[in-house]
């Protein structure tokens, strides 16, 4: 089998409500980048990538495209000759251009390996769960809400079946209106929910510190990316002087760095997106550093690839549930009564493009 050509197509994927961050950051769509890689056999792969801001995804469309061109006539199913191609070829770049795109065109070669040998992603990686994963809810309970909103958000996600939620908090408010925000979440949700709070690197140690406390109160948890992503000593310092697990890895760019987190003593619960460490092998290469150092890990974002990765990586606690590429598929990551996410069964990644919607494109 050879991999004989490809496609790029860029669609905007409406978000079912506008996003806000910690740190303010509004928009109400998702643009993504689709890479379709086919080979002699018929077998169409997917991999796709989207980002909150338009400005660097022509730079990362243009590379998947190119690097896409590059492993043309190699066998898909030789992902580390790949790879050590890819390196080879872009050797002089690195940084995170070369993790967004090495993972695309990573996820693009698991979902040919499924499809050709009929399996869903989540086996061929060895299996772990066979039904369904822990999850959380991550949709809901944006910086922008109201506290109303807030209290009426957190209940409608426990009555949806979730057993745990996430909700955000900002770069500016003072401690005691952060106080607020937890107490409303907890009210809502009662004593015994778990709660976590995402801060996305809005705070410094001496906030984090200052306002960590008013969130102990309410037992939040964890708290997420309180800090610079590159503050393993204020990481560390966190870690020891707190009762709330700290939880970071999303923004890390590269799997190796996890071996500086774990060594240094800076997380409690490592939160790893596969798109920012090369993928699924970039993913299992972190988990194992984690494990080695009985650190727990959590999987932030695309819960369609994350959720084969809960299913099959034994120290991966909780799968993020999200839904800002919903609309780019025509299944979408399901929970069952249990509040579990349920595991795809059809080959590959289990998931359909949404034709209708990338035959809009993008607004500009």
């Amino acid at each position: 089998m050879k991999i004989v050509s490809h496609e790029i197509v860029w669609v905007d994927v409406p978000l079912p409500r506008p996003f806000v961050s910690g740190t303010g950051f509004r928009t109400s769509e998702m643009r993504h980048v689709v890479l379709k890689l086919r080979t002699d056999d018929g077998i169409e792969g997917l991999g796709w990538a989207y980002a909150h801001s338009h400005t660097m995804l022509p730079a990362l469309g243009s590379a998947i495209d190119d690097v896409a061109t590059l492993i043309q006539g190699m066998d898909p199913l030789m992902r580390n000759e790949i790879q050590n191609h890819i390196n080879h070829a872009t050797q002089w770049t690195g940084g995170g251009l070369n993790e967004w795109v090495s993972a695309v065109i990573n996820f693009a070669l698991y979902d040919i390996a499924g499809k050709a040998l009929g399996q869903p992603v989540y086996k061929i990686l060895g299996g772990l769960h066979t039904e369904s994963v822990p999850t959380y809810a991550s949709h809901k309970l944006w910086r922008d809400w109201s506290l109303d909103d807030l209290a009426t958000g957190a209940a409608e996600v426990k009555a949806d079946g979730f057993k745990m939620l996430k909700f955000r908090v900002g770069a500016n408010d003072a401690a005691l209106d952060e106080r607020e925000r937890a107490k409303v979440v907890r009210e809502a949700v009662g004593p015994d929910y778990p709660i976590a709070v995402d801060i996305n690197q809005g705070w410094d140690v001496a906030r984090t510190m200052e306002i960590a406390p008013y969130l102990e109160e309410f037992r939040v948890h964890w708290l997420e990316d309180p800090i610079n992503r590159h503050d393993f000593v204020g990481y560390r310092h966190l870690v020891d002087a707190l009762n709330i697990a700290i939880t970071h890895g999303e923004n890390l760019w590269d799997w190796r760095l996890f071996l500086d987190v774990v060594k240094q003593g800076a997380v409690d619960i490592a939160m790893i997106d596969a798109h920012h460490v090369g993928g699924i092998d970039g993913f299992l290469k972190a988990a194992a550093v984690c494990d080695a150092a009985f650190r727990p890990v959590v999987t932030h974002l695309s819960p369609e690839i994350a959720v084969h990765l809960g299913a099959s990586v034994s120290n991966c606690t909780l799968v993020e549930y999200m839904d800002w590429s919903f609309g780019l598929f025509e299944d979408t990551s399901q929970i069952n009564a249990e509040g579990r996410m349920i595991v795809p069964q059809e080959p590959g990644f289990g998931v359909t493009l949404n034709e209708e919607l990338l035959k809009r494109g993008i607004k500009d």
